[in-house]
């Protein structure tokens, strides 16, 4: 079946309403859950959409509407629903974290679903990663580099994700995912504030790749 699959565009055709001062940081899609199927004749009429998220200072989406309907209500409800999961980095004011009110426009792309059986590695600053990624391009087992990393580390993990459908990612991070064969791991990619090195494990071969 096709889904839809929504593109964030760049946050430099956006708008920004910050409820107390114009952040320094603005906030960045972390993670999201694909939107449900939507009518066939989308395909050829590609509606403009526009949401405007109102981002809390954790990141959390604390609401969502549509600026322009789509004229499906049962789908735009649903749609939001999803929306609610969605993450962001907090918007940033000096060293406070602050909530703000983002009007995103969004693509609406016709995709397959895309699995893949995965880990990640999740180092809480660039040096860490670095060393990570180091270690292993020389060869070191992906499971046991927390354990070979410095105190620098502390805070990092190495979790196995399992079969995930990668279009939860933003479109940076499934461009990295999409060519990786099996055992292969990425470069370190910034996720909010943190740094992910994922690597793609043996398994079920999935479509869509």
């Amino acid at each position: 079946m096709k889904v839809l699959l929504v593109v964030v565009l760049s946050f430099a055709g956006c708008a920004f309403f910050s409820e107390t001062q114009q952040p320094d940081t603005m906030p960045q899609l972390v993670y999201r859950t694909p939107l449900p199927a939507v009518p066939a004749d989308w395909a050829t009429t590609r509606p403009k959409i526009e949401v405007l998220f109102h981002i809390s200072k954790t990141g959390a989406v604390e609401g969502a509407h549509f600026i322009n309907p789509t004229g499906d209500d049962n789908w735009e409800s649903r749609a939001l629903t999803e929306m609610m999961q969605w993450r962001y980095s907090p918007a940033r004011f000096g060293q406070d974290s602050v909530p703000v009110w983002i009007r995103v426009p969004v693509n609406v792309i016709f995709t397959d679903t895309k699995m893949l059986n995965l880990s990640e590695l999740v180092c809480v600053n660039k040096t860490c990663a670095d060393s990570a990624y180091l270690l292993l391009l020389a060869g070191h087992p992906f499971e046991s580099i927390v354990q070979e990393l410095p105190s620098v580390s502390t805070g990092t993990y190495e979790k196995r994700i399992g079969e995930t459908d990668i279009r939860i990612f933003t479109e940076e991070v499934q461009r990295e995912l999409a060519r990786l064969e099996e055992d292969g791991f990425t470069k370190p990619i910034r996720i909010g504030s943190s740094f992910v090195i994922f690597k793609r494990m043996r398994g079920k071969q999935v479509s869509g790749l």
